[in-house]
């Protein structure tokens, strides 16, 4: 892996612990609203 892509990946990491963190401190209703969000923007999507 080169300088960047070590760079790059450090960075999302640090990215997913920071959303990860302000994830676990929303209420329902505000999980429920960022899902459904995530969802209209294709972000997730309901397949299994």
């Amino acid at each position: 892996m080169n300088r960047f892509e070590q760079q790059d990946e450090r960075r999302r990491d640090e990215l997913i612990r920071t959303i990860e963190h302000s994830v676990e401190s929303l209420q329902l209703a505000e999980l429920e609203a960022l899902y459904y969000d995530m969802i209209s923007k294709g972000y997730i999507t309901m397949e299994r």
